[in-house]
């Protein structure tokens, strides 16, 4: 009985069954890793694409930060200040007009008032300061960093 066994596992067609089961399985395994690489390859040309694209933004917009002549850049540097000025005149106006309607902080409950006074005060102050910075931070610097982190510096 166990040599009748034996010459069945041991038969061609016993070791064709087995190997085409175990080659079922290596083919299987083989496109599962294919799906994978090729969904890694998509995710990397979507990634890239996006890189590439945010990379291109920056330098347009570092681009459109440059002035091309110095009457450009006299009428910038001119409007600059006044737009600054004028911003500035009219968060005086509005606290001096928000004050007048509510008649100053003594009409209204002392903590509602300062809770506020403090709130409106510190968003119109930094909304105030974001715009200036905003402007003013667009001057080119006086230094230039490369994608290694070196910083090279323009002479004057």
């Amino acid at each position: 009985m166990i040599a009748g066994l034996l010459s069945v596992i041991t038969s061609s067609t016993a070791g064709s069954v087995v190997g085409g089961f175990f080659g079922w399985l290596n083919r299987r395994e083989d496109r599962i890793v294919a799906a994978q690489n090729q969904v890694y390859e998509l995710k990397l040309i979507q990634a890239n694409a996006n890189a590439s694209q945010q990379t291109s933004e920056a330098r347009a917009f570092e681009e459109s930060q440059k002035t091309k002549g110095s009457f450009s850049g006299a009428i910038k540097s001119a409007v600059r200040p006044i737009i600054t000025g004028v911003l500035y005149w009219y968060v005086w106006q509005f606290i001096v007009v928000l004050k007048n309607v509510t008649g100053g902080l003594e009409s209204v409950d002392p903590v509602a008032a300062l809770a506020l006074y403090e709130m409106i005060m510190l968003s119109i102050v930094n909304l105030a300061s974001m715009a200036t910075s905003w402007w003013f931070a667009s001057r080119p610097s006086g230094a230039t960093t490369i994608a290694s982190g070196t910083r090279i510096f323009k002479k004057p």
